[in-house]
């Protein structure tokens, strides 16, 4: 298991699946948290039917534009074939999802490890 370092996000592969979890998550942050998103997307499109994962648990705030990023990678990952979950949202950002509806678009788990089992069911 392969873990890279870059700015605040951390990626790694659990056997297939590409793990992206962010280190911080506040405001001030939040360029870095779309840059790493936007490559994310682009790997989505480079590796057909991947498989991701963003763990998003040191994420206290989330901009309406940082929830369009994830919606259009789930909908490059659907249209690759590939498979997209989020998991460990806090609180605050789950509230969102549900306000916003989302709750019914992604697939949400509580952890890491609840996620990394659907992928292989």
């Amino acid at each position: 298991m392969e873990v890279t370092k870059e700015g605040i996000v951390t990626t790694e592969f659990v056997g297939t699946v590409k793990v992206v979890s962010f280190l911080s998550g506040r405001i001030r942050e939040e360029r870095e948290v779309f840059k790493a998103l936007e490559e994310l997307g682009q790997y989505i499109e480079a590796n057909p039917g991947s498989k991701v994962l963003i763990n998003l648990k040191s994420i206290e705030y989330l901009s309406s534009a940082g929830l369009g990023l994830l919606v259009g990678l789930l909908k490059k990952s659907r249209k690759t074939g590939g498979q997209f979950k989020l998991c460990s949202l806090q609180e605050t950002i789950y509230e969102l999802f549900e306000v916003m509806r989302l709750t019914k678009i992604f697939e949400i788990f509580e952890n890491q490890n609840e996620a990394l089992k659907a992928f292989n069911t």
